[in-house]
């Protein structure tokens, strides 16, 4: 069969389970076989096992339930609450304060946890009831937290900087150090549109001025911020400063979240059931997508498919800033349908052969790719943060939460076209 009729088939099967709401992990595995099966290689059905062994046995890939186990017991600890109120009790007096004491609350729990929906979760839960509270409209606080959580897969440790890094065999210790300003820069320009906003729609923002309510004591708030501090300290210090591998450092922070949750929040046998449930099911759920992802890229490195499409696509003669547009366009549409880690390893084999070709940094393409996957997470109709926002809080309809994002996917562009003018932002600390 030839290469390009064997990927449209397989491409198309894809789209159609994807579109048709088949589960993304269920989706990509039944592509891998179909695929194994029209190829002519169904003979080798045993390589399906021999994946799903070297994906568990990956030593890079076990800091993935250890960084999302070291959220979770942040989470049902209660230490996530007690951390939300430390933070505004900082920023209360800003225009905008309780927005803003959302996006650095999600900016500092993305360092913690790796993940953008398990820092939406997080700082949503106790942001949601505050907020409502103080009648700040439901628009302004579904957008900054649905935003704010995709910090989550660009501020190390970030799980989508793991994935890449494994995939593209590029130094994950080094995306960690290039990909900390890059990820500060986007949540002090979240920041900045969050004061504008509450300066311009003063009137329409909330009814309540907190800079004049009690709050919490100086003291309790230092408390509520310690923990945090103390485990951002002990993973990324670590990490930065060679001592510990990635993987290692996950360990550590378990360790450290374990004895944390002990001194300033609440360890019972309940909690850490409901860490432990939460972090098996969105680990299952990332290791299953990788099987059926890693089926299909067998498939096609097999059949000579995906370098016949690496030839094809560097002879379209696009010129370098043309050939990015179009990966950029590709990722924003995918975005719309496919979970970001999905993404990743639907594109990666092929893309990033052609990345290289044309001579982009493999660093800073890496970013670049985490901010696009970001997008992924807000834009309907099949963004994650959205749904998150929105079963935390049920009375506001979706429409209005994807009205609150608006803003923030116009600052995400501001961030890539920075990015472009100015690559060494990019590279600072590596």
């Amino acid at each position: 069969m030839e290469w390009n009729v064997l990927f449209l088939i397989m491409l198309g099967c894809t789209l159609v389970l994807l579109l048709s709401g088949y589960w993304i992990g269920a989706g990509l595995t039944t592509v891998g076989i179909i695929g194994l099966i029209i190829s002519g290689y169904a003979r080798n059905f045993i390589v399906l096992g021999n994946l799903a062994w070297n994906t568990s046995n990956s030593y890079t890939l076990t800091s993935i339930p250890l960084f999302v186990l070291m959220g979770e017991i942040i989470l049902h600890s209660g230490m996530s609450r007690n951390f939300y109120l430390g933070v505004t009790k900082v920023a209360k007096r800003l225009p905008g304060g309780m927005l803003i004491a959302n996006i650095i609350s999600c900016a500092i729990f993305s360092a913690i946890s790796g993940s953008s929906v398990a820092t939406a979760a997080a700082i949503g839960s106790a942001a949601i009831p505050e907020q409502k509270r103080l009648h700040y409209r439901p628009r302004y606080i579904a957008g900054s937290l649905a935003v704010g959580g995709t910090l989550g897969i660009l501020i190390p440790p970030s799980i989508a900087l793991i994935i890449y890094g494994n995939l593209t065999s590029t130094s994950i210790v080094t995306l960690f150090k290039v990909a900390m300003v890059p990820g500060l820069i986007l949540a002090f320009l979240y920041i900045l549109l969050n004061i504008g906003i509450a300066i311009i729609k003063k009137q329409d923002f909330a009814d309540v001025d907190i800079s004049t309510l009690a709050d919490m004591s100086w003291k309790d708030a230092f408390l509520g911020l310690l923990p945090m501090v103390v485990l951002i300290g002990g993973v990324l210090g670590g990490i930065y400063s060679g001592f510990t591998t990635p993987t290692e450092a996950a360990s550590v922070g378990v360790v450290l979240a374990l004895i944390l949750a002990k001194i300033f929040g609440e360890v019972k046998w309940e909690n850490m059931k409901k860490s432990l449930i939460s972090a098996t099911k969105t680990t299952a759920m990332l290791v299953y997508i990788m099987l059926g992802a890693q089926a299909i890229s067998y498939v096609w490195t097999a059949t000579g498919t995906t370098s016949q499409l690496v030839s094809w696509m560097v002879g379209l003669g696009f010129s370098k800033w043309g050939f990015f547009v179009i990966v950029c366009i590709i990722y924003l549409i995918l975005g719309c349908f496919v979970e970001s880690n999905s993404m990743q390893y639907l594109t990666l084999p092929v893309l990033f052969p052609v990345i290289c070709e044309y001579g982009f940094d493999p660093i800073w393409f890496g970013v670049i790719l985490v901010i696009l996957l970001e997008l992924g997470q807000i834009t309907p109709p099949m963004g994650i943060n959205l749904f998150v926002i929105q079963g935390i809080d049920k009375e506001t309809p979706l429409v209005e939460i994807i009205k609150g994002v608006l803003p923030y996917i116009a600052v995400m562009a501001l961030m890539i076209v920075i990015l472009c003018i100015f690559p060494e932002l990019c590279f600072i600390g590596a």
